[in-house]
């Protein structure tokens, strides 16, 4: 397949170039012409700053989007009307209603478009499903916080403003876990009961939230996000789940799987809990 790159400045890209196959690559864009031309250099293929030129100059089967949220509809609606396949980072938008004419456009076209919810690509998520949670969940708790927003303003100062980023770590980190929620008990929609908002710093996004959703299992899902954590070297974010079924208790954090069953012995078992080592598997499977 021949690959395109859009959109390379944005932090999340290095996490996916491993999955992709060699010599694949055919052409490379972003609005900093110069870190277009650093990532052209590797794969050996023409750069450009405009991605549109980029697209009809190389002819790409598929792309792989990465752009300012205020930028997401823009370019999604572009591949759409060009009919070339793509991922895009999530939220794929600044708000719902944007990203409701991206998936209605993409139904009525036939599309295809993929966003890295990249749980759903791990063993974690597989062992889980299948092997561990033999009975209904009835609740899930998540916390996922990660480093503070001051870690943007070296790449990409537009997610400290709500007017570019439509948000902040609810709609950064939060959405992956409500995702991660409805693929476990197979279902596509979630009804949000009572959310809070926590706005205390320089900038207008929100730092810390908190959400309750009810899914139509009748499952709760309580879920914790933010930008908060200190950084040091690999300890970066505090992640830790636990999971309620009729039948045990599940708490994972640290990589470590413990397992509270009604029928045995506590026990734990060793698991993934980064999200990272993921973005190659979705590169390849996409």
């Amino acid at each position: 397949m021949r690959i395109a790159l859009l959109g390379v400045s944005h932090w999340h890209l290095p996490l996916y170039l491993s999955g992709l196959p060699a010599g694949s690559v055919v052409g490379i864009s972003d609005d900093t012409i110069n870190i277009a031309a650093t990532y052209a250099a590797q794969y050996g293929c023409p750069f450009y700053q405009d991605y549109r030129e980029m697209t009809n100059q190389t002819k790409p089967d598929f792309v792989f989007a990465f752009a300012p949220h205020w930028r997401m509809k823009e370019v999604a609606m572009y591949l759409l009307e060009a009919g070339i396949a793509f991922s895009i980072e999530k939220p794929a938008g600044l708000n719902a209603a944007e990203v409701e004419t991206l998936y209605n456009t993409c139904e009525q076209k036939h599309g295809f478009c993929s966003i890295p919810f990249v749980w759903r690509y791990s063993d974690t998520i597989y062992d889980l499903k299948n092997s561990y949670l033999k009975t209904p969940i009835v609740h899930m708790s998540y916390r996922f916080v990660a480093g503070p927003p001051s870690r943007y303003l070296a790449t990409s100062p537009w997610m400290l403003s709500r007017k570019t980023a439509g948000g902040g770590c609810m709609t950064n980190l939060g959405v992956h876990f409500i995702d991660m929620a409805m693929y476990l008990t197979d279902v596509c929609t979630a009804e949000t009961l009572a959310s809070s908002y926590h706005y205390e710093n320089e900038y207008d996004i929100e730092t810390n939230a908190t959400s309750l959703l009810r899914l139509p299992t009748g499952a709760s899902l309580l879920l914790e996000s933010g930008y908060a954590y200190p950084m040091f070297e690999d300890q970066n974010r505090e992640n830790r789940w636990t999971i309620i079924t009729q039948n045990g208790y599940y708490i994972l954090a640290e990589n470590r799987l413990e397992l509270r069953e009604h029928s045995a012995a506590p026990s734990s078992i060793a698991m993934n809990t980064d999200s990272d080592a993921y973005y190659a598997e979705y590169s390849k499977t996409t």
